[in-house]
């Protein structure tokens, strides 16, 4: 069935409640309040974190509102000012993310400078996996060899290149291969305790991005900045960092984006 625009607003795709489809809406524009900004966006990239989000991992952690437009990564420019920027757009309440034409976001989230000659689409695919990768890869300090566990997805692809930068040794285990012993141990993968632990047997050194481990250590949290957004910008622009887009889908047609998710950042293009 297609939908027709009425004419004011703007599109959107959203979940009306916790755990439903993502389905293409049309909502208002969103006003910018005190010490945020008004963006119209270029684009916005899928994370884990989005459907996460959805199935309503943040439910007991403060508001939502609905219908609930996921996403926290996107590239645009600001309303007013005309100033293009790309970073993480999430804020509360929860509800009102990059799957859409228009965002507000908080002026101190990390936001930096969208270069001319970069793809709106390949910086959109940077911010939540590239800084997770880079800041993941510089934790494991002089680890001459690393096990890198989902080297396919977004945080996986950025992490091997970043660490085959840095010189180390990298050894890309998918679902399913055995593992080696190494250095340091990049788990993407595990979402239990049991299975991280089994992983981490093999490295000294670990980490794991889904907060399983019982060593608050080895739980690993990107922290975001605008410096590291600069960084990891230069890095394409050199040449130096390939960004994995496996695939760029127009906003009309992008309420599927969840399902089939394969290697590589799904990009939603406005």
């Amino acid at each position: 069935m297609s939908v027709t625009r009425s004419g004011v607003g703007m599109w959107a795709i959203a979940a009306a409640d916790f755990g439903a489809q993502l389905e293409l809406v049309e909502l208002p524009e969103p006003e910018a309040g005190p010490n945020e900004l008004k963006v119209r966006l270029f684009a916005a990239s899928v994370n884990p974190f989005d459907v996460k989000v959805v199935n309503g991992m943040l439910r007991g952690s403060g508001e939502h509102l609905f219908p609930l437009v996921p996403g926290t990564d996107g590239a645009g420019e600001v309303v007013g000012s005309g100033e293009r920027i790309f970073g993480t757009f999430f804020h509360r309440p929860v509800g009102r993310g990059t799957y859409a034409e228009y965002v507000t976001v908080p002026a101190g989230n990390a936001l930096a400078p969208l270069p001319e000659d970069l793809d709106p689409a390949v910086a959109a695919a940077l911010p939540t996996a590239g800084m997770t990768a880079l800041q993941l890869v510089e934790s494991l300090g002089s680890a001459e060899s690393v096990l890198i566990i989902g080297p396919n997805g977004g945080v996986g692809s950025f992490a091997v290149q970043i660490a085959r930068a840095a010189g180390k040794r990298v050894i890309p285990i998918g679902r399913g291969d055995s593992l080696v012993e190494a250095d340091a141990l990049i788990d993407l993968v595990s979402a239990d305790r049991s299975s991280f632990e089994a992983n981490a047997r093999y490295a000294p050194l670990a980490f794991n991005t889904n907060y399983v481990s019982s060593d608050s250590a080895q739980n690993f949290g990107m922290r975001g900045s605008r410096e590291t957004l600069v960084r990891l910008a230069s890095m394409v622009q050199a040449g130096d960092l390939e960004v994995p887009i496996s695939q760029r889908v127009p906003l009309r047609d992008a309420a599927g984006v969840f399902a089939g998710r394969g290697p590589g950042k799904t990009v939603i293009i406005m």
